[in-house]
């Protein structure tokens, strides 16, 4: 009782919770609990929609109206207690939350988000929210220090009300923080997504900034080579690394089912959060998602959850254009064959002249075929 104390939320100034509510803290945790709620929600009288977050959190709004689907293994999600009326819980951990609807532990999030789908596919709410179960904060640094993969000046509440906030308009909220060149995996990074703790990132203004500006504090930085993904990739998917460019293009034309993008450039949100629209989920047939179900349901972290993750807004849809622009800088990641061969080439010895074939090359097809088969199961569950 000595560490106990009270700790008023003012409701009119923070529109989180029904006004005049008291929270009794037994503990500096708990108190620490409660701060991070607040603060991962977002204060919504600074959002500009009060008056529908104010419905939501009182519990006025219903699941078939607005729903949040949580990817669970043994994260805390204390954070969206206030959502508990709009919230769907999948665990897959040992450290459920009470209202968990437990899976088994195959396939990561995409896992369950498909499940999720496939299973409410004819009652889908009119808009869901998709994310990852960790409390939303800013970038993420690394595996140690962690982070929400929120965009700087972002909160979860913007993807909660953004479809209320566009008047039903918005048929899914993407923000990208990442775009990858889908044949030599180089990353480029938004300037708005924190990866260092001591980062000070420029602030988006709203929610509708799906892409960064061309001039101005948000905007795509340099490409960079990734190694450390690329090797991880490789080996999840079985294939050499100089294998994966032929691999991704290849799950993308038999999963994806969708033209290759503009300069080879996937755009996506690192953390897989995002918010679509039911009609939107709906402009692909169940038998689809089913078939992306069946493809990462078989291992614990099967190589295709990640190459999802690059392609959410592409699977979400049929969207037959590219979230963002591309820019000079893409064009001039693009690599010839010949080039990508040869600068896989590293540790390979010889550079293959001009009599034969460049000793690389043969790897890279054959390699290719691995992921290619996988790739080719997987298709045949769509068309079944």
């Amino acid at each position: 009782l000595a560490q106990a104390r009270i700790f008023t939320v003012q409701l009119a100034k923070s529109h989180l919770y029904p006004s005049d509510s008291r929270i009794l803290c037994s503990s500096r945790s708990t108190m620490a609990k409660v701060s991070a709620i607040l603060s991962t929600l977002g204060a919504v009288a600074a959002t500009g929609h009060s008056d529908f977050l104010s419905d939501l959190y009182s519990g006025k709004v219903s699941k078939n109206q607005v729903e949040l689907v949580l990817a669970q293994h043994d994260e805390d999600v204390a954070w969206s207690e206030p959502l508990s009326s709009v919230r769907t819980v999948y665990c897959k951990g040992s450290q459920c939350s009470a209202d968990a609807v437990q899976l088994s532990n195959v396939g990561r999030e995409g896992h369950t988000f498909l499940h999720h789908i496939v299973n409410n596919y004819d009652s889908l709410a009119n808009w869901t929210v998709f994310s990852q179960a960790q409390a939303p904060s800013e970038g993420y640094v690394n595996h140690r220090v962690g982070g929400g993969h929120l965009l700087s000046g972002i909160t979860m509440n913007d993807y909660l009300a953004h479809h209320n906030d566009t008047e039903g308009k918005a048929d899914s909220l993407f923000l990208m923080s990442s775009k990858v060149h889908m044949g030599t995996l180089r990353h480029a990074l938004r300037s708005t997504y924190k990866v260092h703790e001591d980062q000070q990132t420029p602030k988006l203004s709203s929610a509708s900034e799906t892409c960064p500006k061309e001039s101005g504090e948000d905007v795509w930085g340099a490409y960079h080579e990734v190694p450390q993904l690329k090797k991880l990739i490789a080996a999840k998917c079985g294939v050499e690394e100089q294998a994966l460019g032929a691999a991704i293009r290849s799950f993308w034309e038999d999963l994806v089912q969708l033209p290759i993008p503009p300069q080879e450039v996937i755009h996506y949100s690192q953390g897989a959060r995002f918010a679509v629209s039911r009609d939107r989920l709906r402009q692909r047939s169940k038998a689809y998602y089913q078939g992306l179900l069946n493809s990462i349901s078989l291992e614990q972290d099967p190589c295709l959850s990640y190459l999802y993750e690059f392609s959410w807004y592409y699977i979400t849809g049929a969207s037959s254009t590219a979230p963002c622009t591309t820019s000079v800088e893409d064009a001039t990641v693009i690599s010839s064959p010949a080039r990508y061969l040869q600068e896989g080439t590293s540790g390979v010895s010889g550079d293959g002249g001009d009599e034969g074939e460049n000793p690389v090359a043969g790897t890279v097809r054959s390699s290719a075929m691995a992921l290619s088969a996988l790739v080719t199961a997987a298709a045949l569950a769509l068309s079944a």
